[in-house]
């Protein structure tokens, strides 16, 4: 069955005020399309502010609700601290009572369309969760294109049944507060036997920039958090081998922060302070240096 009800939980931080408009005023859209064109009844929009300072004053909230759509309700929450993606995520999915989650980036502009086509990868009961098409960059990582059947999804726009989400813990906040956190997510709710899938019609604008050799432009915070979050992932799910090449090959080619990961990581060996190790053959995919296939 489809889900009627649906939370969309967006974690904040130093974002523009008006990119927060062009988030929420796309998500209006959205909203508008499918609650006219399927059964989803209602679309609660939850902001979680992890800046320093609240983005938002209590007149700009005023606006944001004022201008909501028929069936669109939104609450705004200035954490007062930088909880990280994964424990803002959860902050903002506790407790909730709609039938879907969608966690969404706020550096996003989502089509008209999005929920309708992003809703419809649910209707297989089968199915837990399921992450959209990202523009301009479209992500490489392989899914099977019949089925939509893929290793992992992304957290920048991935909707996961509630019970679902509740079944596994939410995000992992000790192990993978920001990065690598969808991946460690999405196999966790594949070994509790739900499919995880892409849906290529559901497409949103991710505002991610290109650098002068076309890769895309790294945050400040991932070389460090992406290399600490893939050990931390290796560890989890019993590879010691992709440990070790990592560890090896970080301290030839690594940079300062990524190096700096290495020294965390071995202060945490030290320290026995390491996830549980977990067997997961067939769901835990460690392919050339991704977490699966690349489909291009």
């Amino acid at each position: 069955m489809l889900p009627t009800t649906l939370r969309v939980a967006i974690v904040l931080y130093h974002n523009p005020l008006g990119e927060i408009w062009r988030c929420v005023r796309a998500l209006n859209r959205a909203a508008e399309h499918a609650i006219a064109g399927t059964g989803l009844g209602s679309v609660a929009i939850s902001l979680g502010d992890c800046s320093d300072r609240a983005l938002v004053n209590e007149s700009e909230l005023a606006d944001l609700i004022a201008n909501a759509s028929a069936g669109v309700t939104l609450d705004y929450r200035w954490f007062g601290a930088n909880l990280g993606h994964s424990a803002g995520s959860n902050a903002l999915a506790e407790g909730a009572t709609e039938d879907a989650v969608l966690f969404l980036n706020p550096d996003s502009y989502v089509a008209p369309t999005l929920l309708v086509h992003l809703l419809a990868a649910l209707r297989d009961p089968a199915v837990g969760a399921a992450d959209a098409r990202q523009v301009p960059c479209e992500h490489p990582k392989h899914f099977n294109p019949r089925t939509g059947e893929q290793s992992w999804a992304s957290g920048a726009c991935l909707v996961v049944r509630t019970p679902v989400f509740h079944e596994v813990g939410g995000f992992d906040a000790e192990w993978f507060p920001s990065y690598v956190n969808d991946v460690d997510l999405s196999w966790r709710i594949r070994l509790r036997g739900h499919r995880v899938v892409h849906q290529p019609r559901a497409v949103l604008f991710h505002d991610k920039r290109l650098d002068a050799e076309a890769h895309v432009r790294t945050t400040a915070i991932e070389p460090y958090e992406g290399i600490l979050g893939r050990l931390m992932l290796a560890t989890r799910y019993d590879r010691p081998d992709i440990v070790t090449e990592t560890v090896d090959v970080m301290r030839v080619h690594g940079s300062d922060e990524q190096r700096r990961a290495l020294e965390e990581y071995e202060r945490r060996v030290e320290a026995d302070r390491l996830p549980a190790r977990v067997a997961a053959d067939g769901v835990a995919d460690f392919i050339d240096g991704e977490y699966g296939r690349r489909r291009f």
